[in-house]
């Protein structure tokens, strides 16, 4: 009987004695998972040391190709791997480098690469808590918070001295999680924190994963899932556009990753199942197939972006739970680089949300594609580094790259030269989600 069911138990005797929970009835939670830590300063060393000592031993450190810190690892006895490497490999990634830094390494090393559904941790000592960041909705994102830090931490961690320690989960976090981020926050604080058995100054005769009176300050997490009329989202949704009058649609990859060909469109008020045909996980686009007679579609242009272009972009932000009709909005091109001067995107600032990723950015004389809209800037990390949050700092994939993608896939293309049809890009413009 594990530790759920000796708290969801509807009677106890009351002959019975108090259940005294340990560490370890908590930390097993986070024993089976692959756990990369990203850096290995003194904090970082504290908290692999601290969770090796605990009986987590899936443990590797994420460092750079040219990191000093390799051998100080290796010499630990950690296996080092390369940053997107050990973001592919991990359940549980663990931020242990500069706070500056944890945007940067994000897009370059981790976005791409981090399997749905794994988790983020970030780690700081008790005054110095942040913001927690929104990353992709599919990541449990949860910080950890404890009294002392690096050397201090170890020491006391040896020496089974009890510390104060909290954490805070993201409320965006969804429930696609093969463990729940506040579980997997609350079992590893206990297992960095002291080598102690006893925690019975969070979880005296209660369940320790239970958020009601729980001493250990938390943050309730709220289900990205659940709307404002308490109806369920699906699992992912994004938008599409049909690049053909024969059903194939581009979208983003990150849309319909997880969905194991379980994905829909919403065409003609009916619900029709897709099929990936194809992906670029790099590129972050996928083509898919559905069986439909579409008479409309996006064509392109064989005109290069330019500066200052006036755009639209045609999307579903937050799904069809606000409404289900397609929202356009409008901008300019910003820049012809993205971010890390990234020649394969193009910054816009017409809003991009959650929902809006995978709908087509077209001209807006001509209707004909200039990208594909995929990301914004995160406000949180902008406040961090530079002291103020982005406005409408969003990005496209150029519609160059999707050109060569789809000519790869054997899909051909059409040029538009006519003007824009409201109708037609409302028609070509498709409801995603699995």
């Amino acid at each position: 009987m594990g530790i759920f069911d000796i708290f969801n138990s509807e009677k106890k005797s009351e002959k019975k004695k108090p259940t005294k929970y340990k560490k370890n009835d908590v930390v097993y939670v986070i024993k089976d998972k692959k756990i990369a830590i990203f850096g290995f300063g003194d904090q970082a060393e504290a908290h692999a040391l601290n969770l090796k000592d605990s009986g987590i031993n899936n443990i590797v450190i994420a460092l750079r190709e040219n990191s000093k810190s390799i051998s100080k690892a290796e010499a630990k006895g950690f296996k080092v791997m390369k940053l997107s490497k050990a973001a592919s490999w991990a359940d549980i990634i663990i931020m242990l480098i500069p706070f500056n830094a944890h945007y940067d390494v994000y897009i370059k090393y981790i976005q791409q690469y981090i399997v749905e559904g794994s988790l983020i941790g970030f780690a700081h000592t008790l005054d110095k808590v942040n913001e927690l960041p929104n990353y992709r909705p599919d990541l449990g994102i949860f910080q950890v918070s404890t009294k002392l830090n690096g050397k201090a931490l170890r020491k006391s961690f040896k020496d089974g001295k009890i510390i104060e320690v909290s954490y805070t989960v993201n409320q965006n976090n969804d429930n696609r999680h093969s463990v729940l981020p506040q579980h997997a926050a609350l079992a590893y604080v206990l297992a960095i924190g002291s080598s102690s058995q006893d925690i019975s100054h969070i979880a005296d005769n209660k369940d320790p994963f239970s958020s009601t009176k729980n001493p250990i300050k938390q943050n309730k997490d709220v289900s990205d899932n659940e709307n404002i009329n308490g109806e369920q989202n699906p699992s992912q949704v994004g938008t599409g556009f049909f690049v053909d009058n024969k059903g194939h649609i581009v979208t983003n990859y990150h849309v319909v990753k997880s969905s194991k060909n379980n994905t829909k469109i919403i065409f003609n008020n009916d619900e029709i199942d897709v099929k990936i045909i194809a992906y670029d996980e790099i590129l972050d686009i996928a083509l898919l197939r559905a069986k439909v007679k579409n008479k409309n579609f996006i064509k392109f242009s064989n005109a290069s972006p330019k500066k200052a272009q006036n755009i639209l972009v045609a999307g579903y932000p937050y799904g069809k739970f606000i409404s289900d009709d397609l929202k356009i909005t409008s901008g300019i091109i910003n820049s012809l680089k993205g971010i890390q001067n990234n020649t394969s995107m193009l910054q816009i600032d017409a809003t991009i949300n959650p929902g809006n990723s995978g709908g087509p950015i077209v001209d807006k004389v001509s209707g004909s594609l200039v990208g594909v809209a995929t990301m914004k800037l995160n406000k949180d990390f902008t406040k961090a580094a530079f002291g103020t949050e982005s406005e409408n700092t969003n990005y496209g994939i150029k519609s160059s790259q999707v050109r060569d993608f789809l000519e790869a896939n054997n899909i051909e293309i059409s040029i538009k030269s006519n003007k824009l049809k409201i109708e037609e890009l409302e028609n070509s413009t498709v409801y995603i989600f699995s």
